[in-house]
């Protein structure tokens, strides 16, 4: 960073020359900007030379003239700003007047745009006036003036929105022109739209769209409170969805089914499903297997459905009941905690899912605390011999037993009893407790109950996101 408040001449290196020496590189497409200002500790002494704007200003110039000649065709930038503590006066304003320059990095008519704990300023919105971004990607979107400009100048090209950390409030803002507070700003283009972390209350009188402000809509995804609480948005989005990944509530379901959105088929595109309750933990008793229905409702020629975070109630005489869509392939159930009977009632009920993501419970408080008793593990065996799951991956999110010996004992029997699985992924999110599992399954593997039963030994096992 305090490279550009320098003299640049030709006899010192310098992030121009660095770029030049790189020659041409005609098939960059895209640019990383990493403005990272490492300083541990104690504020650093001021350097002997004071921050000149001026000096930036022009030095910036030459580096944005050296990135456009050595990579004439790039028109992605990617922009990460960390914030930095104990600067000293003069590096602070030195960063300062870089961020403020960012525009001239990248390019004139930038068509994808990543913007991390960036400030927004006039002079950004302004190079993006000509509508010319096609993705735009936000951290932090909290729906100040200029970063809903910044959206909005380019809603007739955007074809990929992703926003991080926002609000309701700023969503519903990226719809609502400023200029004319009544009007809806369309993106006519739109065709992915994702919302990571939606958090912080709606407001129950506030204004919403009156119509679809994404007719094209191929992704909708998010995550938390979803802003458009009028059932228009997902109504009119129902011939086309391909995606669809939303939390819901009470209030925001209820308003679902008065207008029939969520009917038995209405979203005939749909590849991908999920529907999860908003404040899982919540959720009551009565309504507990009603998302579970509704997404078996909507996910007729589905590939990949994930039930996540769901209390399911009598599962086992649950998928006894219902029926599973011949093109699911994928069936994905984070942390919706599930015993070796459920797991198995549910894999045998959809055996052309090939690929499974499962959190595995205990088996009761009754079965004892140690390894399972060989006996239990042979009725397991007898129990299900003939099994009709057809499952070849299987990821394991998350266990919730009395001990990491138990859960690796329940996955060997699950491997067991289903012979088609080949491949047992074990999420890394769960490293603090990963290298015993792993270590107790191998000792599992080797139990008597499981003499003669070469496939085990043939299973891979990964640590590795299996989704």
């Amino acid at each position: 960073m305090s490279n550009f408040n320098q003299v640049w001449d030709s006899h010192t290196p310098n992030l121009a020359s660095v770029v030049r020496d790189c020659q041409q590189l005609p098939s960059v497409r895209a640019i990383a900007y990493y403005i990272v200002l490492y300083n541990i500790g104690h504020a650093m002494p001021d350097p002997d030379q004071s921050c000149s704007a001026l000096l930036i200003d022009k030095n910036v110039d030459v580096f944005a003239t050296a990135i456009c000649e050595t990579m004439p065709r790039f028109s992605q930038a990617v922009i990460y700003s960390q914030l930095v503590y104990a600067l000293s006066p003069s590096m602070q304003q030195v960063a300062e007047n870089v961020i403020g320059l960012l525009s001239k990095l990248i390019g004139t008519q930038p068509t994808r745009l990543s913007l991390a704990h960036v400030e927004i300023t006039n002079r950004l919105t302004s190079i993006t006036a000509t509508a010319s971004l096609q993705s735009i990607a936000l951290s932090t979107f909290q729906g100040q003036e200029l970063e809903t400009a910044l959206v909005q100048r380019n809603a007739s090209t955007l074809e990929r929105i992703w926003i991080e950390s926002t609000t309701p409030l700023a969503l519903v803002a990226l719809v609502r022109l400023s200029s004319q507070p009544l009007e809806v700003c369309t993106y006519p283009r739109l065709l992915h739209f994702v919302a990571e972390w939606s958090h912080g209350q709606r407001d129950p009188d506030g204004w919403q769209p009156p119509v679809n402000p994404f007719p094209r809509l191929k992704t909708l995804t998010c995550r938390g409170f979803f802003p458009y609480t009028l059932p228009v948005v997902l109504a009119e989005c129902q011939t086309h969805l391909c995606h669809l990944d939303i939390e819901l509530d009470a209030v925001f379901l209820a308003a679902l089914d008065q207008a029939n959105v969520l009917a038995k088929g209405a979203f005939a595109k749909l590849s991908y499903l999920s529907l999860s309750w908003l404040n899982h933990a919540h959720a009551r008793p009565y309504n507990r297997n009603s998302l579970f229905y509704k997404s078996l409702d909507l996910c007729q020629n589905t590939h990949t459905l994930c039930l996540r975070w769901m209390k399911l109630a009598n599962i086992t005489q649950l998928v006894a009941k219902v029926q599973f869509p011949q093109m699911l392939h994928n069936l994905d159930m984070p942390f919706t905690m599930l015993n070796i009977d459920q797991a198995i009632a549910i894999l045998c009920a959809c055996p052309q899912a090939l690929k499974a993501n499962l959190s595995l419970a205990d088996i009761g408080a009754g079965s004892g605390k140690g390894m399972p008793a060989p006996g239990l593990l042979m009725r397991y065996q007898n129990k299900y011999t003939g099994c009709a799951a057809r499952t070849k991956y299987l990821g394991l999110q998350s266990w919730s037993c009395r001990s990491t010996r138990r859960a690796a004992e329940f996955c060997v029997l699950l491997v067991d009893v289903i012979p088609s699985i080949a491949r047992v992924c074990i999420s890394p999110e769960w490293h603090a407790t990963q290298h015993g599992f792993l270590k107790d399954v191998d000792m599992a593997r080797k139990r008597s109950v499981y003499n003669n039963h070469p496939h085990l030994h043939s299973v891979e096992l990964l640590s590795s996101k299996c989704w």
